[in-house]
Parts: structure tokens; sequence; C-alpha cells
């Protein structure tokens, strides 16, 4: 799997964690951050959309902050 769509307009339909974290509600149906990063962030208590770096005007996820570790 890919580490991130950006340079997609969607996500690709095969990559199953996204598809999970996305039911789930970690982070909209239309982010382009590939599942198994997501799954990494979650796994560590952060919010995927935290550090991520992809394009909010297309996949509308939360704005980017420092995590706790990071302060």
């Amino acid at each position: 799997m890919k580490p991130h769509y950006f340079l997609q307009d969607v996500a690709d339909a095969d990559d199953h964690q996204l598809g999970m974290a996305k039911r789930m509600g970690y982070v909209p149906s239309t982010c382009l951050l590939g599942g198994a990063v997501v799954m990494g962030e979650i796994r560590k208590g952060d919010n995927p959309c935290w550090g991520c770096a992809g394009p909010r005007d297309v996949c509308h996820g939360r704005p980017q902050q420092l995590t706790e570790r990071e302060r």
C-alpha cells in the first residue's frame, strides 16, 4: 500500500486499513493518507490528521497540530 494518495483524487479502493479507519470515524471519508500510516497513528494514540501534510481542501481533514509527545 502507498503511504498516501495526495496525487490522486481518491484513495485506492483496495486499501482496506484506510477503509476501516474511515468506517470507524478516525478519518473523514475523503482521507488520502495511506491506511498503514493512519492505523499506526491510531495505535500511538494520535489523530492521523495531526501530522498529515495532505491537501485539506480535498481531504477535509482536521487541522495539523502537535502531538502530546511533540509539545
